[in-house]
């Protein structure tokens, strides 16, 4: 029954649960899809069917038969749409703003971004920008674009239960 998107069982480390609000939204795994494109509208249909939206976190594709085809697997976190906030294309992330967590939850970095380039993963929580508190998605964003071409930044992140210290070329 190749081609047909099925939905793998996730769950989600009693660890990860206790250190950081926002994983309580349990990612979605659509695997054995005949496409990524099949896969990724699946996501999205399984996240609508919640009024949320999707938000694609890991992507793999797997041949089979010898070449003969192909499946894709996504794996896709259900987001309210009002609480994904975009930083600049040039920085790279896509952020939760989740209440109960302080600071901006690291969705997705874009590969070759500048958060990209400076470590920034998945599941990060920044929480410090140039010295200043970042609360929220949105703190971190405006801290972003305030912030000049060619300019150094730190930035203080969580990350398994540690503090990180980055540093940022703009």
């Amino acid at each position: 029954m190749h081609g047909t998107c099925r939905r793998a069982r996730l769950q989600r480390s009693p660890r990860s649960a206790r250190t950081r609000a926002a994983l309580v939204v349990l990612p979605v795994a659509l695997f054995g899809c005949s496409s990524m494109k099949d896969a990724e509208k699946a996501a999205n249909d399984h996240c609508a069917r919640e009024g949320k939206v999707a938000v694609i976190v890991e992507r793999e594709t797997a041949e089979h038969g010898g070449g003969f085809y192909d499946t894709a697997t996504v794996t896709a976190v259900c987001v309210d749409p009002t609480q994904v906030v975009h930083t600049t294309d040039t920085f790279g992330v896509l952020a939760l703003a989740e209440p109960g967590v302080k600071g901006a939850l690291v969705l997705q970095v874009t590969s070759g971004s500048i958060a990209d380039q400076a470590g920034i993963w998945r599941k990060d929580v920044i929480f410090e920008y140039r010295g200043m508190a970042i609360d929220t998605a949105a703190a971190l964003r405006t801290a972003v674009l305030a912030t000049p071409a060619g300019e150094k930044v730190t930035l203080k992140l969580h990350r398994d239960q540690r503090e990180v210290r980055k540093i940022v070329q703009f």
